[in-house]
């Protein structure tokens, strides 16, 4: 992962009336969209298991989506719900120590489709939203988080700490 200064990123930018204020990072739910390589040096403190999500008849009358479809064919490696407080620590407090101000966290959707094996749709989410609210709130000031694609109503629901995050998002898009 390419961390950048603020002072770098302001050299490269071309806007002599603005510096960069603050510096978000994007990961997804499972660090990226396919989740964690299983078999990296790096990654195996999580456990991470290749799984194979399974999406809902309901999801699929709506309109295909190529990465869910890549997902399904290829698999995501899940990290070990277990080390999900571990991963998300051990990433956060990197970026910190990189001067990140916080995260943007995406395909926060992902959890419904593999939580079968995995304890459950309502508990998997209960799961992974507190580990990660516990990592924001101990590594980034402010509730430095902005949720993408949590709109299932298991994480709405399962969300305490930035739940005020996700209704103006809502608004804006509906």
């Amino acid at each position: 992962m390419l961390i950048l200064s603020r002072s770098v990123l302001n050299s490269f930018f071309l806007f002599p009336f603005q510096n960069f204020r603050y510096v978000y990072v994007w990961h997804a739910l499972m660090g990226y969209w396919g989740g964690l390589v299983p078999n990296a040096r790096d990654t195996k403190k999580y456990n991470p298991k290749l799984t194979y999500p399974l999406q809902s008849p309901g999801n699929l009358a709506n309109m295909r989506d190529l990465a869910m479809d890549c997902m399904e064919k290829y698999g995501v490696g899940a990290i070990d719900p277990d080390r999900i407080s571990q991963f998300y620590d051990d990433l956060h407090s990197y970026l910190v120590s990189q001067d990140v101000d916080g995260v943007k966290v995406d395909v926060q959707n992902i959890l419904e489709t593999i939580a079968t094996d995995l304890g459950g749709r309502v508990s998997l989410t209960r799961h992974f939203q507190e580990a990660l609210e516990k990592s924001i709130a101990s590594n980034f000031q402010d509730n430095s988080i902005i949720c993408c694609m949590g709109l299932s109503t298991d994480s709405i629901y399962q969300s305490v700490s930035y739940i005020s995050i996700y209704i103006p998002i809502f608004i804006l898009f509906s």
